[in-house]
């Protein structure tokens, strides 16, 4: 809490609310959400990572990470394939998908930069580094440190 009384979970989720909406504008001309974004960049980053994975990392459910992943599949993003066991299903990224997550994230790099545009290069970096320390202590997912694991 700041010396206002304004608690930092009320702060992240103001913050969260207008960047999504943000990014989702620059992401509506591909199709996709930045929930659904999040995923592919995941995928891209983890190649094998499980269904449960992705829904611990992102933050979701079992469930809605399934319907996002048959969305991603019906748009052409994603593919199940058989796993090693046979039983198991894997998701691959098509051929076309990481080009088109390039351009995505371009996209929603400019939503970074008109976001933090009253940051300093430092201020952003640092803001990075400590989302990404709190959202690897709340998934219990060391996935979303930097190289290196700095804590």
């Amino acid at each position: 809490m700041d010396d206002d009384g304004t608690l930092l979970p009320y702060l992240l989720a103001g913050a969260a609310t207008v960047a999504s909406r943000w990014a989702d504008e620059a992401l509506r001309p591909y199709g996709v959400t930045t929930r659904q974004f999040g995923l592919l960049t995941q995928l891209q980053r983890e190649p094998e990572l499980s269904t449960s994975e992705i829904a611990r990392q992102l933050g979701v459910s079992r469930q809605s990470t399934h319907e996002m992943i048959g969305q991603l599949e019906q748009a052409g993003y994603l593919r199940r394939t058989a796993g090693v066991d046979g039983r198991s299903r894997r998701i691959d990224l098509t051929s076309n998908a990481p080009h088109l997550i390039s351009r995505m994230s371009a996209a929603v790099g400019r939503v970074e930069r008109r976001l933090t545009a009253d940051l300093g290069d430092h201020e952003r970096e640092a803001l990075r580094l400590l989302l990404r320390r709190v959202l690897a202590r709340a998934t219990d997912d060391e996935a979303w440190l930097p190289t290196g694991g700095a804590r």
